[in-house]
């Protein structure tokens, strides 16, 4: 009699550990069908935001060209950061001469307002418009822009082998 129990025991034991093993196998491939629909997640989301940049820089090129071809160009307090730079191509230098922008550590988000790149920096906005404006109607100083600031020089580099 212990004997017939020992065997069923041992059998539901064995139906058990199969039983587990096929649980486990469930799982794993579970786990890499996961793993597969979440790095095409990632991918598509890379992509969205890819485009989503894209899309906001032809934007403001288109804008910046509309301005242009209007003759209404000007810089304003509500324009975006990335429009200023489509409207002319040296405001990153005027920007930057302000610390707002141009490095690492004075990095501005491109979406953000003049006005609020420059209320973050402490900076009179209006000083930054009209340094701004005077690319449009040229009216650089000998030695840098229509405040004095020093415009800014771009490194250039040479590799020499």
């Amino acid at each position: 009699m212990g004997t017939g129990l020992t065997i069923v025991a041992l059998l539901i034991g064995l139906a058990g550990l199969v039983y587990a093993w096929l649980v486990r196998q469930d799982l794993d491939k579970a786990t890499r069908r996961l793993d597969r629909y979440n790095r095409s997640l990632y991918d598509a989301s890379d992509q969205i935001r890819k485009l989503e940049e894209r899309q906001a820089a032809t934007v403001a090129e288109l804008r910046a060209e509309i301005a242009r071809s209007s003759g209404k160009a000007s810089f304003r307090p509500a324009m975006s950061v990335r429009e200023s730079y489509a409207l002319h191509p040296q405001a990153q230098e005027i920007l930057a001469a302000y610390h707002m922008g141009g490095c690492s550590s004075c990095a501005v988000e491109l979406d953000d307002t003049i006005a609020q790149v420059c209320t973050n920096a402490g900076i009179d906005v209006g000083q930054v418009i009209s340094d701004l404006n005077s690319l449009l109607a040229g009216q650089q100083s000998a030695n840098g822009y229509a405040n004095g600031n020093q415009r800014v020089k771009l490194p250039n580099l040479s590799l020499e082998i």
